[in-house]
């Protein structure tokens, strides 16, 4: 496909098959398609792209990228005052962690943040997070201030270093265990908690539940992990999963592309309980196919979840980059007894869940298909995330000590 098809079928996904098209208009699409031509520069093209998608603000569970490509500029960055802090920097760049970067092509940050305001209106400085390194991978220079001020040319050709490991896990003290885990997606690492380091945190009083930076993955794979948080005698099988009701919008290109996502799943090495479930799901979308929006089916449990009587008290930690099923797994973690939910709030991407894969040739289109319904009552996540019980402010000092983690160890302490 030319790219000016592919902006137009861009759009028209974003008006009739994402579950968010009766809630959310976006901008102007006449005006996101006059800037598209098919020999247009591919960074260009990609940026105009994603200006367009940043207008619905459904972040997280809305994005496109082409194949093959992979800009990165090799560093992280997060909002604080009137600079970026640098979060993260590979090793080989002329900066490192705590730097700030305070201007990008000329101008301060509060000034780019005013040029490129669909990226950020609406959000508190403290979420914006990933979207400013968008707006860098599209800039020719950042100003950095570190030992002292100079000018970094940007580059986006930057070498990824292995970064931080998925799952880890062990004793704070002999009376805190601490999990982390930075996605939902493999299986491998829940079976390594729940096989190998169960009886540590079945023998110790306090666990602390990591799930700062956790982008996802699917809800299936965390299931196993509840019975941790589980009051002893207490069960969940067979019950609903959350507690709002959703719809899924079955549109026939949402239909065709979830089958192939589910198919592709079932081809893996899946538990019994998890194929049964994609089976189901399979069925639903083929019944349901070109229906539009009807009421899903609500999820139940699968596992038999049991209740332990370690450990007695659990601290989930959160922050805004904890999102899709990690914020699932926060929503259900909070209305248990044991839990208390620390840190600062979630992405808030779970309104619009449940994506399709749209494929280009060349590019790909990932967008939601599902709605919750706590929409209709003003109760919606986007833009807010899922609130915390304790709240704790992000500052520069969180880039060299575990503010949060510490926060936590005193609260199960003193509890």
């Amino acid at each position: 496909m030319t790219k000016t098809e592919i902006a137009k079928t861009i759009v028209e996904i974003c008006q009739t098959d994402a579950s968010f098209c009766k809630d959310i208009k976006g901008g102007d699409p006449n005006a996101f398609l006059s800037q598209i031509t098919d020999d247009m520069p591919e960074k260009e093209f990609l940026f105009s792209v994603e200006r367009y998608l940043a207008s619905f603000k459904v972040w997280g569970h809305l994005y496109f990228y082409k194949k093959r490509y992979c800009p990165y500029v090799g560093f992280n960055v997060r909002r604080y005052g009137d600079s970026l802090f640098v979060t993260y920097a590979e090793k080989d760049l002329p900066f490192s962690k705590g730097d700030e970067i305070v201007a990008i092509d000329g101008a301060n940050i509060p000034q780019t943040a005013e040029k490129f305001a669909v990226f950020f209106d609406g959000d508190p400085p403290d979420r914006q997070g990933e979207r400013w390194e968008t707006v860098i991978a599209h800039a020719e220079t950042v100003t950095v201030r570190s030992a002292n001020t100079f000018e970094y040319p940007v580059r986006t050709d930057i070498n990824r270093g292995e970064g931080e490991p998925s799952c880890a896990h062990r004793f704070v003290n002999k009376e805190v265990y601490y999990i982390k885990l930075t996605n939902f997606f493999d299986e491998q690492d829940i079976a390594e908690i729940t096989e190998y380091a169960s009886k540590d945190i079945t023998c110790t009083p306090n666990l602390v539940i990591d799930l700062r930076n956790n982008c996802g993955g699917s809800d299936t794979e965390f299931l196993p992990l509840l019975k941790f948080l589980l009051a002893e005698k207490d069960a969940m099988c067979g019950k609903p999963v959350f507690t709002d009701e959703e719809e899924v919008l079955y549109t026939d290109r949402n239909a065709e592309e979830r089958i192939k996502y589910y198919k592709e799943y079932l081809a893996g090495t899946v538990s019994n309980e998890v194929r049964s479930y994609l089976i189901e799901q399979i069925e639903e979308q083929t019944k349901n196919k070109g229906k539009g929006f009807l009421p899903a089916k609500p999820d139940k449990f699968l596992f038999p979840n049991c209740g332990t009587r370690y450990p007695e008290k659990v601290v989930v930690l959160t922050d805004c980059y904890c999102a899709s099923s990690a914020e699932s797994f926060v929503e259900i973690a909070s209305r248990l007894r044991k839990v208390t939910v620390i840190g600062r709030p979630t992405m808030g991407v779970c309104d619009y869940s449940n994506l399709a894969r749209f494929d280009f040739g060349d590019y790909v289109l990932h967008y939601p298909t599902s709605r919750n319904k706590a929409i209709d009552s003003g109760n919606g996540t986007r833009g807010k995330g899922l609130q915390p019980d304790i709240y704790v402010p992000w500052k520069p000092q969180h880039l060299f000590e575990d503010v949060d983690l510490s926060v936590a160890v005193n609260r199960l302490k003193n509890k």
